[in-house]
């Protein structure tokens, strides 16, 4: 299992369109074999503030996901809505 959590801080007038592109990648995504959660989450404090936390199988799936068509779609149509770079974190169980 490994889960990758990413932080985004969009730029506020971009954040309805972030929301509409976010969630049809995450619609598309939980239909991966691979993958086993695929949430998004908004601050509930700053409206700009996004986490996307998904858990994967593998490492295998991990990498599949990012060359889905419906990913290099959404990371084309986002990226110019980030008020900075995305800060990504990758864990891996303790124990099995």
């Amino acid at each position: 299992m490994i889960v990758k959590s990413v932080t985004f801080y969009i730029k506020p007038e971009y954040v309805k369109e972030f929301i509409e592109a976010t969630l049809e990648n995450q619609r598309n995504s939980i239909k991966e074999k691979g993958i086993k959660a695929f949430d998004f989450l908004q601050d509930s404090e700053n409206e700009s503030k996004f986490l996307l936390y998904e858990v994967y199988e593998s490492d295998d799936a991990m990498e599949e996901h990012l060359e889905t068509e419906h990913f290099k779609k959404w990371i084309n149509t986002v990226e110019g809505y980030f008020l900075n770079p995305r800060e990504r974190s990758v864990y891996i169980p303790v124990s099995k």
